[in-house]
């Protein structure tokens, strides 16, 4: 089978060498012509509408105080979760192809505020972009975080807004005021409707909250003092009469929470289990977010494909025959000379050396038969 190759090989550069000129330097002149007229087209920017794999994403931050926890570095400085947050987003936004869609959403007490409905993701980039870079926790209109209610309540708006839209939500899962783990609110939707992500924000370690002032300066962290007197506005818990005469409940207590929780409410970690435990109760992936951007990846994951009809950029698919015609064109260029001649040469050296070669070890062969 090699020396079919090397036989075939060297008939057609003996054919290219052989004297043709003209009609190689008519073909070099069409290759040449045909990567000009194409080079001419991809200047206008040609579009078309042709079936594309999409996506169509809602994107929610968490906008509560516990996100402006700087536990987080980039580019060798500290950043908040929410800063790091909004970098992940904008990196996916750049990451989606044209024609997907986009809507945005904020978080904080127990409501998602759509603040941009779902648009196409290369008209309206700039916009887009700007948007999650102004995103800020002086927006919020409530100091509480009930995380919980926050997610179904995206889940909720999702359909809402576009029938394929998922739903990536970003949060460090803290709850404050903290609340009672056993009455925490049921999800009533069908898990694995929304598609989507919840994507975990911070360190597992547990560090100050900030205080901020008008100019987003430090003015102060949160003390545990501070945080106690609103321990009780979470969920009650109900006992029995038997437990309260046994002295298990103080009348005057916070409800809700224990005392070892509201002891570290003050400390914002990443709460892992709490986010989980939504994961499973809704049907979104759990994810970490360590990079800013590994949620590009997520977001274009083949389970989130979107097929739709899309204003498709045709520039990628025209300089394919661009780099093929002008690589003809140097192909053709370089038969007419007497290079070509000697690489032919070789080539019938190399030839005549692996035919002698296996004519060798036929002989070794049939002697060791023999």
């Amino acid at each position: 089978m090699w020396l079919r190759f090397y036989r075939a090989g060297l008939a057609v550069f003996k054919r290219l060498a052989g004297g043709e000129t003209s009609r190689l330097q008519v073909w070099r002149k069409l290759c040449l012509l045909a990567a000009l007229v194409l080079l001419s087209i991809i200047l206008f920017r040609p579009h078309l509408m042709l079936p594309n794999r999409v996506y169509d994403w809602y994107f929610v931050l968490d906008i509560t105080q516990s996100m402006n926890v700087t536990d987080y570095q980039l580019a060798g400085k500290s950043i908040s979760r929410l800063q790091m947050a909004k970098q992940s987003i904008r990196k996916t936004l750049s990451a989606l192809p044209c024609g997907s869609r986009v809507a945005l959403g904020m978080f904080t007490e127990r409501n998602v505020v759509n603040v941009v409905e779902p648009v196409e993701v290369c008209a309206h980039f700039a916009a887009l972009d700007q948007t999650v870079a102004s995103m800020d926790w002086r927006m919020a209109w409530a100091a509480d975080s009930f995380i919980a209610h926050g997610v179904y309540h995206a889940l909720e708006q999702a359909p809402k807004l576009g029938e394929q839209l998922r739903v990536m939500f970003f949060s460090d899962g803290q709850q404050a005021p903290p609340a009672n783990p056993r009455y925490m609110p049921s999800y009533a939707g069908k898990p694995g409707d929304v598609q989507g992500y919840l994507v975990g924000m911070g360190k597992p370690v547990a560090s100050k909250i900030p205080k901020l002032d008008e100019k987003n300066a430090v003015s102060g962290y949160w003390e545990q003092e501070e945080v106690q007197r609103y321990g009780n506005f979470g969920m009650a818990e109900t006992l029995s009469v038997l437990a309260m005469e046994q002295g298990q409940h103080d009348r005057n207590a916070g409800h809700g929470p224990s005392s070892d929780l509201l002891s570290n409410a003050h400390l914002s970690a990443l709460d892992e289990q709490n986010l989980q435990r939504l994961a499973d109760s809704t049907g979104l992936n759990y994810v970490r977010l360590e990079q800013a951007g590994q949620s590009s990846g997520w977001a274009t994951g083949l389970g989130m494909t979107a097929w739709r009809w899309a204003d498709t950029d045709l520039r990628p698919w025209l300089a394919l025959p661009v780099i093929a015609c002008w690589l003809l064109y140097l192909l053709l260029s370089f038969a007419g000379s007497s290079s070509l001649q000697w690489l032919a040469r070789r080539w019938s050296a190399v030839r005549k050396s692996v035919s002698a070669q296996a004519v060798r070890q036929q002989k070794i062969s049939s002697k060791q038969h023999v």
